[in-house]
């Protein structure tokens, strides 16, 4: 699911609209004014929106996904011969098939499918942001639990990779509706693909538990790490003090990943499955870009979105660190 958002960013102008007046509030720092949550369709010329536009590019962005989906999942996998099963894959224990980062993943695309369609119907399409919110989240959140039941038949319904996409719709709807939130808080996953990974795509690497598609960047784990990042810049007292500008650059974060879960490693015996919880600092590219890009209104909608959900690999510095192992038989598992 890592996947999606890398056919939506393009199209994501998350949170750095052009201002609309000087009364607009500001957002997060160093980016332009943004609009009232639930701002009137027509409070700008009604020639600037195009629905049916915005519709055939989120709709557009939803087959896409689909047909990546079926390539990366369920191509050449068969089906349960028992029919519909159940899912009791756990929820973050160090035994599950991915040591928790599935459910991590599961969020994030949620969110950031539903963000991007919310700006998306809300800046281009002209909906008021909590319609847009509302319709946006509705989509994704269904798109997902589609995705269970359709695993039910192949892999099995999970319950807690559902919670999982509940979690993050509930975090789409609470930062596109609440301003301060998206001011002070990001949710955003760093990639860079594993060594493991790399093998799959170039051809040369077993795969010694079923079914393993190069295409399938999404259950790359051992390349993801994901970040609840709190934006410094968003204390105003610190970020206006006379040396306070760094501020804008730097976010503190709580950091989870896995490693040697998936791919599976090979040989098998020189896997080292394990959790790492860790906090520190990380860049905060957004108002890096921000501050490059000021006269590139256009270019820097598109940055700013990208790195709201996405955070520069190799640019996270962690200080507290915990690392937590299986006791046990890690399960198999998928999707």
């Amino acid at each position: 699911m890592f996947a999606l958002s890398l056919a939506l960013s393009a199209t994501r102008v998350a949170a750095d609209p052009i201002p609309v007046g000087p009364g607009a509030p500001a957002s997060s720092p160093g980016e332009l004014a943004r609009p009232a949550a639930d701002e009137a369709p027509l409070a700008m010329p009604t020639s600037t929106y195009h629905p049916t536009a915005a519709w055939i590019a989120l709709g557009s962005a939803y087959a896409a996904f689909v047909g990546w989906m079926y390539v990366a999942w369920y191509q050449g996998h068969r089906d349960l011969a028992g029919g519909f099963k159940w899912g009791g894959d756990g929820w973050l224990g160090p035994e599950t098939y991915a040591g928790g980062a599935d459910k991590f993943g599961h969020a994030w695309s949620t969110m950031a499918l539903a963000r991007a369609g919310t700006e998306l119907l809300h800046q281009w399409g002209g909906y008021g942001k909590t319609k847009a919110s509302l319709i946006s989240t509705s989509l994704a959140l269904a798109l997902f639990i589609g995705v269970e039941v359709r695993d039910g038949f192949t892999y099995e319904f999970s319950f807690s990779d559902a919670t999982g996409d509940a979690l993050g719709a509930l975090a789409a709807l609470a930062l596109s509706n609440w301003p301060r939130l998206d001011e002070l808080f990001d949710y955003r996953v760093e990639y860079f693909p594993s060594r493991m990974f790399r093998r799959v795509v170039a051809g040369d690497a077993p795969c010694p538990s079923g079914h393993c598609s190069r295409w399938n960047i999404a259950e790359d784990y051992s390349g993801q790490t994901y970040l609840l990042a709190f934006h410094l810049g968003g204390i105003h007292a610190l970020r206006d003090a006379r040396l306070g500008g760094w501020t804008r650059f730097v976010d503190v974060a709580l950091g989870f990943r896995s490693r040697d879960y998936k791919p599976p490693p090979y040989p098998a015996s020189a896997a080292d499955p394990r959790q790492e919880v860790f906090l520190g600092v990380t860049l905060n590219a957004q108002g890096v870009f921000n501050r490059l890009l000021e006269r590139h209104p256009a270019l820097r909608k598109v940055t700013h979105g990208t790195f709201e959900v996405f955070n520069v690999p190799y640019t996270t510095l962690p200080l507290l660190e915990w690392e937590n192992r299986p006791t046990g038989a890690v399960m198999p598992g998928g999707a």
